[in-house]
């Protein structure tokens, strides 16, 4: 049975009347100098954490609020159904008690919704907003996707894995060729990692200047020769002096073409139940230690063991 949660005009009006603000919380927070501070935006990581307590926060109260209604007997929960209800439980204390927490609790669900959405808003909003290059995921919403997923395989029991990837000698590139043959090099990347991610159910993110990341539900082997296969892409794609418009770079001045290295952790299916951000965290911190082994002989994917 679902919640009906936005038709509350009557009850809050006239059975739960908003409390007053107090005067301090009316006063007018300045930084000293007259002038009106103004709040920093939440990092995401401060955005997730807060999403996750929400959800957390919704499904408790969710619970209490059918045991609550299970014990009273109510089947509709409508706004005009507990106003005749209160009229017709005037002699019954404990049960008005009951029925006046069942409100407290459906009243603090919808503001935690209204946080929930809130966050969700800010969460897929936060993606590259540069017009010359491709509409990629930053970290915040990469990391809630990545949540996602693992949630999904842990339930059908599948691996996943996560990929930190990161262009070869990139600040030799922009040194030499200019910036807009790196940020060229950084959009056919996007491009090629954002397709891959996206056919095979995953996510992928732009989390630094030429630092990529890739969570696709797949063992490790797999996603290595996929990685392995957007390698020729990548190169053939840049070695093209079209790729470039009307500038374009022919023999890379005696350079090899632009390539990527690749690290790869796996969380195996049947693992144990641990907290997401413990999960992501660790696969994060392998990849990385993969990915410095690649970035030994470059141009290579290697698998965490």
């Amino acid at each position: 049975m679902r919640m009906k949660m936005f038709k509350f005009g009557y009850l809050l009006n006239n059975i739960m009347p908003a409390r007053k603000p107090r005067p301090a919380e009316r006063r007018r927070r300045t930084d000293g100098s007259g002038r009106r501070k103004t709040a920093r935006p939440p990092s995401p990581q401060q955005v997730i954490s807060q999403f996750d307590k929400v959800g957390r926060r919704m499904r408790d109260l969710m619970r209490q609020f059918h045991t609550l209604r299970k014990s009273l007997g109510i089947r509709n929960v409508s706004a005009a159904n507990i106003v005749r209800l209160k009229k017709s439980w005037k002699g019954q204390p404990t049960k008005l008690r009951k029925l006046n927490q069942l409100l407290r609790i459906r009243l603090r669900y919808s503001a935690a919704l209204k946080e929930s959405t809130w966050s969700r808003r800010i969460l897929k909003l936060r993606l590259v907003r540069d017009p010359k290059f491709v509409q990629i995921g930053n970290l915040a919403a990469f990391t809630h996707e990545v949540f996602k997923i693992v949630r999904k395989c842990g339930n059908t029991g599948k691996p996943c894995a996560m990929s930190i990837v990161d262009i070869d000698k990139f600040k030799r590139v922009n040194d030499s060729f200019g910036h807009g043959v790196g940020d060229v090099v950084i959009n056919e990347l996007a491009t090629q990692l954002k397709n891959f991610a996206t056919a095979h159910g995953g996510t992928a993110a732009r989390v630094g200047g030429e630092e990529f990341r890739v969570f696709v539900a797949m063992s490790g082997p797999q996603l290595s020769t996929e990685l392995e296969k957007l390698q020729q892409s990548f190169s053939r794609v840049l070695s093209n002096p079209k790729t470039f418009g009307v500038d374009p770079i022919k023999t890379w001045s005696g350079w090899t073409t632009p390539t990527f290295s690749a690290g790869i952790s796996v969380r195996k299916s049947g693992s144990k139940k641990q907290k997401l951000d413990t999960v992501v965290g660790a696969l994060a911190t392998k990849s990385d230690a993969a990915l410095y082994k690649a970035k030994e002989t470059r141009n290579s994917v290697k698998v965490h063991k």
